[in-house]
């Protein structure tokens, strides 16, 4: 198994692996197509990056990040927003769909004081888990924030997913909870490189 830094021929792999595994996620409820622009912005931006663990050319696990959120999407939307009309345009006509969108877009103002950078979604792949594959693909990215000179970062997850008790296990210190999508508990955690 290879765990490198993915190109943007993986994004197509990556937004699979997000959609089956984490398909109850938000970005999830986007869809594929929403999905795959998302990694592969991810994946050209400089102020991102998303690891990978690979069998020969086949992804088996994820894990992505941003050294600044509110960078990122500016980035994100200036590059694709054309791309992206048509993908929103059926969202923005239902309500819950417009204000999940507009909550997670803005849900950075909520918790000015957190650090910037952030681990977006980590994700292997069902037959390819309890091998150890999401430590290592971590082991990863934790490596590649201290290269970027990234001293802290936060991740957000939701209270339900079986993911909190891997965070915790990987030395993420809880720090608080919001309600990021009406009534849905998130948890945010944040992992320090000092």
């Amino acid at each position: 198994m290879n765990v490198c830094l993915a190109d943007k021929i993986d994004a197509l792999q990556i937004s699979a692996i997000h959609q089956k595994e984490l398909g109850k996620s938000f970005l999830s409820s986007l869809g594929a197509p929403f999905l795959q622009k998302f990694y592969e912005a991810i994946i050209s931006s400089k102020h991102s990056f998303c690891v990978v663990a690979k069998e020969g050319n086949i992804v088996t696990g994820f894990v992505s990040g941003v050294a600044d959120i509110n960078i990122f999407y500016k980035f994100f939307f200036q590059k694709y927003f054309f791309i992206l009309i048509p993908i929103f345009l059926p969202k923005i006509f239902s309500f819950n769909a417009a204000k999940k969108i507009i909550e997670n877009i803005f849900y950075p103002q909520k918790i000015k004081n957190l650090p910037p950078a952030e681990l977006l979604a980590i994700a292997v792949e069902k037959e390819f888990q309890r091998q150890g594959i999401g430590a290592r693909i971590l082991e990863k990215f934790i490596n590649e924030m201290k290269i970027r000179r990234i001293k802290v970062f936060k991740v957000l997850v939701g209270k339900e997913m079986d993911s909190v008790k891997f965070y915790e296990k990987s030395g993420f210190q809880k720090i608080k909870e919001i309600d990021l999508h009406d009534k849905e508990p998130s948890i945010i955690f944040i992992y320090n490189l000092t």
